[in-house]
């Protein structure tokens, strides 16, 4: 079922126990917020950004929660090896190998700091950094305080622009609500993470 995102964050729960082996996200750009995704997750951590304007409305998956069923994104027991019964008609989900599972040797984030510390979380880093680059924005419950530790390191102004500047990713926090905040990338932190992240493993099942 749709549910808004302010009525999402506060009820919300963080009841997934471990990490799962693929997470999804929804690109706001081409969703049309039809509810075909979130109808079928089967935990409802897919929750409806509600615009003024009916038409810019748009969902976003809480991959925190996400169990990575593949459920919003294909129907498994109605696929085959030669066909892919795809959720989403307008093609609009990604599927990632999640980061924080089996993880690369390097991090594709950890060229581009250039702050003090070595030992950064990289791949919970890795998994808000996409959202970024997919959407400009991430959204996280107030209650979990150890999640908003890993955007206040993408706001540092330690990430490499160029050879002689550093940016900040993302913004101060930009926005807020019932039990959510809002953070935005920065202008400069989406060009640099279109650089990061333009030839990213993801998954293409159809």
């Amino acid at each position: 079922m749709t549910i808004s995102m302010t009525e999402y964050f506060r009820t919300r729960k963080s009841d997934r126990k471990k990490e799962t082996r693929y997470i999804n996200v929804i690109n706001k750009d081409s969703c049309t917020s039809c509810n075909s995704c979130a109808s079928v997750c089967p935990v409802d951590c897919i929750y409806e950004v509600v615009s003024p304007i009916p038409s810019q409305s748009y969902h976003q998956i809480d991959t925190s929660r996400c169990i990575g069923c593949q459920m919003c994104y294909r129907s498994p027991n109605d696929s085959s090896e030669h066909y892919q019964l795809t959720i989403c008609p307008w093609n609009a989900i990604d599927m990632l190998h999640n980061p924080n599972v089996k993880p690369d040797e390097h991090s594709v984030l950890e060229p581009y700091y250039r702050g003090a510390e070595s030992d950064l979380p990289w791949h919970k880093l890795e998994e808000y950094a996409y959202q970024l680059f997919l959407d400009g924005e991430v959204f996280l419950p107030h209650s979990e305080p150890d999640l908003h530790k890993y955007l206040e390191r993408l706001q540092e102004l330690a990430w490499m622009y160029s050879e002689t500047d550093n940016i900040r990713i993302v913004d101060a926090v930009v926005g807020q609500g019932e039990g959510y905040l809002q953070y935005s990338a920065t202008e400069e932190g989406r060009d640099l993470l279109d650089v990061i992240f333009r030839n990213y493993g993801r998954i293409f099942m159809d």
